[in-house]
């Protein structure tokens, strides 16, 4: 069997490229969306409507046949396509053979005026998910929209996070004879209604710098309790955050940790936790200092509160208040290979640490972490030292029931 993945573009019959259409009126089958069926109709008789589903059953079950499928997809081959699954589930004996389209992306770019050599791409159709991340860290953002994440919610999310001003190019039904195309803020334009299918360009110009190292001086103190400087730059190492990582921060402070992990997750969010109202009011306006957005902080109690958070991947535990075995429970009861990284300046909370990390099969690895500053006195300089803090993780788990390991 050969499979011709063929892209249509934004749905215009003069997007298709020549190669295309020959491709669509010769193939034995053609297959597509419901809103493509009309451009296909033009080419050939033989254009049928089908899930994705149903297409990747046809080319399993009929791998050994010598028809030749077609398969219409909007868009472009390489951009969020169907394109993707056809080469991942097709058997070896399927030839399969992509034919480039131009994408909502590319069309969107030019339409408004945009390169997109440095644009942020980002589809949230037919998924969940947030644009806030990307447009906090990013000056341009393209977005696909559809299904629960319409335009709509997706640009009131943003007004809540405090980037409203953010200005915002939405395109509908592209390429068409009623296409339209809205400019405005994303304040402007969060009670407007768009069409399911909108594709979004978001101009943010005053970006966050992800990879900018956060000093003390940077950050509103107030009374509560601080990770210093050396301390989070440590912590962030052991704790090897990735971008689309959920992480947890269990009693944030002034919210220095927070925002300092924020930053490492900049396409996702950072989920905080803090029982003191005066330091949560603290990390907010931490927040608004640094315009880091990415961040859901509740005050409260943990690990009541944590009940309600997605299961983090990783987990950074700035103070228990001597809750410490129900949050190690219940953050390996929502993810059991969560690397977790618990922050001690006492002997007792150290062997506590160490001792519930061990009860719940985990390898705990300790670090002692010395830090000394330089401080004048008169013409000279003399080094101060800062308390010692203790830095654990679980670095794997010991053989669980099964005889196999977790991961730490």
């Amino acid at each position: 069997m050969k499979v011709k993945v063929i892209g249509a573009g934004p749905g215009d019959p003069g997007m298709l490229t020549r190669r295309a259409r020959e491709a669509i009126a010769a193939a034995d089958r053609v297959y597509t969306s419901d809103h493509l069926l009309k451009l296909v109709e033009k080419l050939t008789d033989r254009g049928e409507v089908r899930s994705v589903g149903d297409t990747l059953e046809l080319i399993r079950r009929s791998a050994g046949s010598g028809e030749t499928l077609a398969v219409v997809a909007s868009g472009d081959t390489g951009f969020y396509s169907i394109a993707s699954l056809i080469r991942r589930d097709a058997p070896p004996a399927v030839e399969v053979e992509f034919l480039c389209g131009i994408s909502s992306m590319q069309y969107f770019a030019a339409a408004c005026g945009f390169g997109y050599e440095e644009m942020k791409l980002v589809s949230l159709h037919g998924r969940e998910g947030s644009l806030v991340p990307f447009v906090c860290y990013h000056r341009h953002v393209f977005a696909l929209t559809g299904g629960a994440a319409s335009a709509q919610e997706l640009l009131k999310e943003l007004c809540r996070y405090g980037l409203g001003d953010v200005k915002v190019y939405a395109g509908e039904r592209l390429s068409m004879a009623d296409e339209n195309i809205t400019e405005g803020t994303a304040s402007e334009l969060s009670e407007r209604s768009f069409d399911p299918l909108t594709v979004l360009i978001l101009v943010n110009e005053s970006p966050r710098d992800p990879e900018k190292t956060l000093s003390d001086g940077d950050f509103a103190r107030g009374k509560a309790p601080m990770t210093k400087e050396a301390v989070r730059e440590l912590s962030l190492s052991w704790l090897e955050i990735r971008p689309a990582e959920t992480i947890w921060d269990v009693g944030a402070g002034t919210g220095a940790m927070t925002c300092a992990m924020a930053q490492r997750a900049r396409e996702s969010f950072v989920f905080a936790v803090e029982k003191n109202p005066e330091a949560v009011e603290t990390v907010r306006q931490n927040m608004d200092r640094l315009g880091i957005r990415n961040i859901q902080i509740v005050c409260g109690e943990a690990p009541a509160e944590l009940e309600h958070f997605p299961a983090p991947d990783r987990v950074f535990v700035g103070g228990s208040s001597g809750n410490l075995n129900a949050i190690l429970d219940l953050v390996f009861r929502k993810n059991r290979n969560a690397r977790v990284l618990i922050t001690a300046v006492t002997l007792e909370t150290l062997s506590g640490a160490v001792s519930a990390l061990n009860e719940r099969g985990k390898e705990p690895e300790v670090r002692c972490v010395n830090v000394a500053d330089a401080r004048p006195l008169g013409r000279y300089h003399l080094m101060k030292s800062e308390n010692p803090v203790y830095l654990i993780r679980n670095v794997r788990s010991v053989k669980n029931e099964e005889g196999t390991c977790d991961e730490g």
